[in-house]
């Protein structure tokens, strides 16, 4: 078992090497239908998307360090688990700074910056040309 575990592994990375993806990032879905549609131009280590109710990144997109974007989450409530999927999009030309908290059903428009550290919660839509930063995330200039 050990040995097809270490074997894997070097195909898992030789694919990552060919796409230019640091090999400690990670990219899943626990739905077999969780679509990810296009790919970070750059990507920091340690970073996680989890794409189970779809992830779209667009082009030119810059993501940091220990970024994580959820298109899945599980709220526990007093009665039942909820499994909510929401897509996250992502437009043309946005940079996402490092240990950035990306959750389910966020729009982030052409042209924005995603301050590091910041909390973008779910369903929150940030305008194109936007520089957007905090715990939650508030728009504190436009770009243009």
């Amino acid at each position: 078992m050990n040995k097809i575990y270490k074997i894997f592994k070097k195909f898992q990375n030789l694919g990552k090497k060919i796409l230019g993806i640091p090999e400690n990032v990670i990219f899943k879905s626990d739905f077999p239908d969780g679509k990810l549609i296009g790919k970070p131009e750059q990507i920091g280590a340690f970073s996680i998307i989890d794409y189970g109710g779809n992830v779209k990144i667009g082009k030119n997109v810059k993501i940091g360090y220990g970024v994580i974007i959820l298109s899945v989450s599980t709220i526990v409530g007093t009665q039942k688990e909820e499994i909510i999927r929401k897509p996250v999009i992502i437009g043309d030309n946005v940079e996402i700074g490092s240990n950035t908290v990306i959750l389910p059903g966020v729009k982030i428009g052409n042209n924005s910056t995603i301050g590091a550290g910041a909390v973008v919660p779910m369903n929150t839509v940030i305008p194109e040309n936007s520089i957007a930063v905090g715990i939650p995330v508030k728009v504190i200039k436009n770009k243009k």
